[in-house]
């Protein structure tokens, strides 16, 4: 048989067969993921209490599986992103976006010069006004803090 011929029959088979465009095996889909916004809340009894959110725009949980860090966060607004799969949803990453009723700021804490900032995912970094001793005893840490950033923290939480 022809080499060629070989060639161009592999390659045929390749382009029917690869992942196609919006599917699951779709490279840039799988990069995108999914997204949801909710509440996480803690359901269940020891020693197995399950981690699920409540989507603001359905009544249906969703079952969380995903890090620990997600159980710090019950009774938050997240934004979750990740792999979604019946009535389950594999998280890849979170930012907690709201605290009763507050928007929230998530990002690590860092001590430059005296000064407490919050470091947010794309890098930019806010000065917290008037911070409590609690939080700046805690640089390093991944925390969430309620209200506009340009006062005293209305509430605030530790991820991890």
């Amino acid at each position: 048989m022809n080499l060629g011929f070989l060639t161009l029959a592999a390659a045929c088979l390749v382009a029917c067969h690869g992942p196609r465009a919006g599917s699951a095996n779709d490279p840039a889909r799988a990069v995108q993921g999914d997204t949801v916004i909710g509440t996480v809340q803690l359901v269940g009894t020891d020693p197995f209490p399950r981690t699920v959110i409540l989507p603001a725009n359905s009544g249906i949980s969703l079952r969380l599986i995903g890090p620990p860090t997600l159980q710090r966060v019950n009774g938050l607004e997240v934004q979750v992103v990740g792999q979604r799969a019946g009535d389950q949803f594999t998280v890849t990453s979170f930012l907690v976006v709201g605290a009763n009723g507050q928007p929230t700021t998530d990002g690590r804490l860092v001590m430059d010069s005296g000064t407490l900032y919050i470091v947010t995912q794309d890098g930019v970094r806010h000065a917290l006004v008037n911070p409590s001793p609690n939080l700046r005893s805690r640089a390093g840490q991944r925390v969430w803090v309620s209200g506009p950033l340009d006062r005293e923290p209305i509430a605030y939480g530790f991820i991890e």
